[in-house]
């Protein structure tokens, strides 16, 4: 499921619903990338709710909580009868990244098990995807 434009002429969204990763995390995840890229300036408008889910082809309440997870993290700013926008950044306090860091370290390691890829070949994942390259499934790197 793609949505071509978040907002206008903006970058898409992909939802694979094959993922393991819960469709509102997968939507959360692209747009605070998109937002951390600049792609979705401070100030850019959401689409609503109800028009993003009817677009991927889900509940709103899945939307809906992506957009809760957002604006949890300080991404974007939710008001009443003027939508969702992203909102300006600032800075996370120190012990609120470590908390968070550490809760997606736990979700990762859950998948790797759950995924029975062993500690080695998770590790160059995480590697991998730090130095920006594509790891080759069930080709363990650690030396």
């Amino acid at each position: 499921m793609t949505v071509d434009r978040l907002p206008e002429g903006g970058p898409g969204v992909v939802v694979d619903p094959g993922s393991p990763t819960p469709p509102y995390e997968q939507i959360r995840a692209q747009i605070a990338t998109m937002i951390e890229a600049g792609a979705l300036p401070a100030g850019t408008q959401l689409p609503p709710i109800r028009q993003l889910a009817a677009d991927l082809g889900l509940a709103a309440n899945t939307v809906a909580r992506a957009y809760r997870e957002l604006e949890a993290g300080g991404w974007v700013v939710s008001r009443v009868r003027h939508g969702t926008t992203v909102a300006a950044r600032r800075r996370m306090p120190a012990a609120d990244v470590r908390r968070r860091l550490r809760e997606a370290a736990h979700a990762y390691v859950a998948l790797a098990r759950q995924l029975g890829v062993g500690p080695d070949e998770t590790v160059t994942a995480v590697r991998s995807a730090l130095h920006g390259e594509e790891a080759a499934p069930g080709h363990d790197q650690a030396g």
